[in-house]
């Protein structure tokens, strides 16, 4: 006889396939979880994302677990009735799962929390980001980071920060040992570090060490340029000594060219001016005696041949002159007075002529005679005097000047050689004579030297600097300038002042990084402190601080929900499939047993898939000796045994499981087609009250866990509160440090108060953050 209480062969057979259907994206969910929560970048979006589709697919895989339970009986009694019940308990049964985890996790953790119990899961997420990123090494923890993607290490990564929240104790232990812990933290960090910042300490130090060569090389230039002054010097005079024989031997040259000249023109001139004096001696008397004088003719005849004369001149290049200027004076004898010899040859009229004079009064006067001749000695002399201003002119300086002494002191050699040296650059004074010897040379050493200092400057402007020269190698690390440049290679994180370029490593971690660790942990220490009050309800960072408490608590239960509802659907499908294959056998009267004898049997294997791993299952996490069993246990005490007992069984079993479904998703893309097709429409369904907030202190806050996923550090900026009241007292509540104009805070967000006296005060919260770093309070 058949049993009535079967369910239908076709919807056996349906849940059957859609089982089996089911398990492929609840095991790609269980994958992605992992993938997500045991990695050390996880943010909202992307945890939210993930969970959606698991709370998705939960709610599908419950549907069918309840469908395979209650779809019996009356209840599919007819085709249209059972396909009812199913749309029925679809309806209950997935949106009660796809809500209520999210209402249970909300309800029973996330709302009633604390600040300090938000600002401790956020304290946890960070402790996890930084074993992941190999940023801290917690004593006794087995983590490797080196294989961070292994099942393994990104399983117990997904629950350690459930464990540490959980575990109060830790959490209390953790809180009064900050100092230490951090000095831990920021240790290892440096630690990890060290060989990227030392060789970028190197990088750094090997382009100081160049610039110092070149300036060391400029500085030799320099040097040689200012000894080569007195050198200089001496050579530049030694050209003047030169230019001054130079110019004294062409003035000579010019001096005879001048007389060869004269003497040329004289050869020419002599015989045509005596004719000229014959021909007027002439025209004098032809028309001057008295016997035939004729006054008009005889001018007539004067002034054509001064014109002729003129002419001459003219010909030959001579300047004018009277023709009276070539006439020879003689001087005779002295009247009055007479030798002994002329007597004696004269036979006395001498002496008696002279006997004449003396009585006639005209004693020691001489007779004087003008007479033209053509003696080409005579004209050659006052041609060449003639030729002077000439000379003067192509010259500059007068004939005449007889020797090389006189022709150096001459005015006109000092002018010539002021000149010819300002052409050289060098510049003298106007009153300069030649004799001022010393004054010279220290206009050439002046010139020199400051040629060598623009020399400096050109050169040393090249590196985009302006240091002076002479410094030591020591003096010239710690210049302005060079310091500047070294922190803008190191960073203001790793430069501590002043950083020299020869220390070695050992120096460079005990004077950088044990330097900038101390700085540092008080800073964290100080962050710390500020951002607890920015959790409680209605501060700024409430809300992300509810996320970060989901994203530590959400992860462990998930992943123990989906490991339950893959290994319940593993263990019942070998079953479903069995009793399809011997759905229509029919059964005698011991068959009760036998019926009953498949639920004895999926009871056995659904305990031996929970027993077996507890029982057989090891883990480098769970062994005494790691610090997670330390957590385990406190798990343990402080929420529940069996909780305890699931964590272990997780981290067991997870590892088996995350393989499939990372195989099943990189060649199926399941997640990513539900984040294309699915997620939208589940996120509108997922919409809830939301909190409006401020985009500046979202901002903010992004800005804080990029860079704590970046490299574990906070950003800090200038903190700079200004109000409209002089002498305004400023207290930023929520750290213990007093205000200073100059102070530098982390990102975040800040409790600020402002008063004065006779003035309501202001008390508010203030983002501070990239391009938000001065904050206005107007006290009225």
């Amino acid at each position: 006889m058949k049993n009535s209480t079967k369910k239908p062969q076709w919807l056996a057979i349906l849940l059957f396939v859609l089982s089996l259907i089911y398990l492929i994206p609840e095991v790609v969910f269980n994958a992605s979880l992992v993938n997500v929560a045991g990695s050390g970048n996880m943010d909202d979006s992307l945890l939210h994302s993930v969970e959606l589709f698991g709370r998705w697919i939960s709610g599908i895989g419950v549907t069918l677990l309840v469908a395979d339970l209650v779809l019996k009986g009356p209840l599919v009694r007819s085709t249209w009735r059972c396909i009812a019940s199913f749309v029925v308990i679809a309806a209950l049964v997935w949106p009660t799962v796809f809500f209520g985890q999210k209402w249970l996790v909300d309800s029973a953790f996330v709302d009633p929390s604390t600040s300090e119990q938000r600002q401790e899961a956020f304290f946890a997420s960070i402790l996890r980001s930084s074993l992941a990123n190999n940023a801290l090494n917690i004593k006794g923890l087995p983590y490797d980071p080196e294989h961070a993607t292994s099942p393994e290490e990104m399983t117990f990564l997904a629950l350690m920060g459930g464990m540490v929240y959980a575990n109060s104790e830790f959490i209390e232990h953790a809180d009064s040992q900050k100092s230490a812990i951090l000095d831990r933290y920021l240790v290892n960090r440096a630690g990890a570090d060290f060989p990227t910042h030392y060789g970028q300490y190197k990088t750094m130090r090997d382009e100081v060490v160049t610039s110092w060569k070149t300036y060391s090389a400029g500085v030799k230039s320099y040097d040689k340029t200012l000894r080569s002054a007195t050198p200089e010097a001496n050579k530049a005079w030694a050209d003047v000594e030169s230019e001054i024989v130079s110019g004294w031997k062409g003035y000579s040259k010019k001096q005879q060219v001048y007389t060869v000249r004269a003497e040329k023109r004289a050869q020419k001139v002599a015989p045509l001016i005596y004719r000229h004096h014959e021909d007027s001696n002439r025209c004098i008397n032809r028309y001057g005696k008295s016997k035939n004088y004729n006054q008009e003719r005889l001018t007539r005849c004067q002034n054509d041949e001064i014109a002729q004369y003129k002419r001459t001149l003219k010909k030959y290049d001579i300047p004018y002159v009277d023709m009276d200027h070539w006439l020879r004076k003689e001087v005779g004898r002295e009247q009055g007075t007479t030798s002994w010899t002329e007597s004696m040859s004269t036979l006395g009229l001498s002496a008696v002529l002279a006997g004449l004079e003396m009585a006639a009064g005209k004693s020691g006067e001489r007779d004087i005679t003008y007479i033209y001749t053509d003696d080409v000695t005579f004209y050659t002399p006052r041609i060449l005097a003639l030729m002077k201003p000439s000379f003067l002119r192509e010259t500059g300086y007068p004939m005449g000047i007889e020797s090389l002494k006189a022709f150096r002191k001459h005015p006109t050699t000092a002018k010539k050689i002021i000149k010819t040296s300002a052409r050289k650059d060098i510049k003298l004074a106007k009153n300069w004579r030649v004799n001022q010897i010393t004054t010279f040379k220290n206009v050439v050493k002046k010139k020199v030297r400051a040629e060598a200092k623009a020399a400096w400057k050109r050169e040393i402007s090249k590196q985009d600097l302006t240091l002076a020269p002479y410094l030591t190698w020591s003096k010239f690390q710690v210049q302005p300038e060079i310091q500047a440049r070294i922190k803008a290679q190191m960073g203001a994180d790793n430069y501590v002042k002043p950083m020299l370029a020869s220390w070695n490593n050992k120096q460079f971690y005990d004077k950088v990084v044990k330097v900038n660790i101390a700085k540092e942990r008080e800073h964290w220490l100080s962050y710390l402190e500020a951002a607890r009050s920015q959790f409680d309800d209605g501060g700024p960072m409430a809300e992300q601080g509810k996320s970060a408490l989901r994203s530590i608590i959400i992860p462990p239960i998930s992943m123990s929900l989906s490991l339950l509802l893959i290994l319940l659907t593993v263990v019942k499908l070998p079953f479903k499939f069995w009793s399809l294959i011997d759905y229509n056998a029919t059964h005698e009267a011991g068959s009760k047993f036998e019926r009953h004898i498949g639920s004895v049997l999926s009871a056995g294997v659904m305990i031996a898939v929970f027993v077996v791993p507890l029982i057989f299952g090891s883990s480098k996490f769970t062994s005494n000796e790691s610090t997670a069993s330390y957590f385990l246990n406190k798990f343990d005490e402080s929420v529940s045994p069996v909780g305890s007992v699931v964590l272990k069984w997780v981290i067991y079993t997870q590892p088996i499981v995350q393989p499939v479904g990372a195989a099943f998703d990189n060649n199926m893309q399941i997640s990513a087609k539900f984040e294309r097709f699915l997620e939208p429409s589940l996120a509108g369904l997922d919409k809830q009250d939301v909190v409006v907030e401020d985009p500046a202190m979202i901002t903010s806050l992004q800005q804080q866990k990029s860079a704590l996923k970046k490299d574990g550090k906070l950003v800090s900026l200038p903190f700079r509160v200004t109000t409209n009241v002089n002498n305004a007292k400023i207290r930023v509540m929520n750290i213990k440090d007093r205000y200073s104009p100059k102070m530098m805070l982390p990102v975040g967000n800040y409790d600020v108060e402002v008063s004065a006296a006779g003035h309501r005060p202001e008390r508010r919260w203030v983002t501070h953050q990239q391009g938000t770093t001065e904050h206005k309070f107007m006290l009225n």
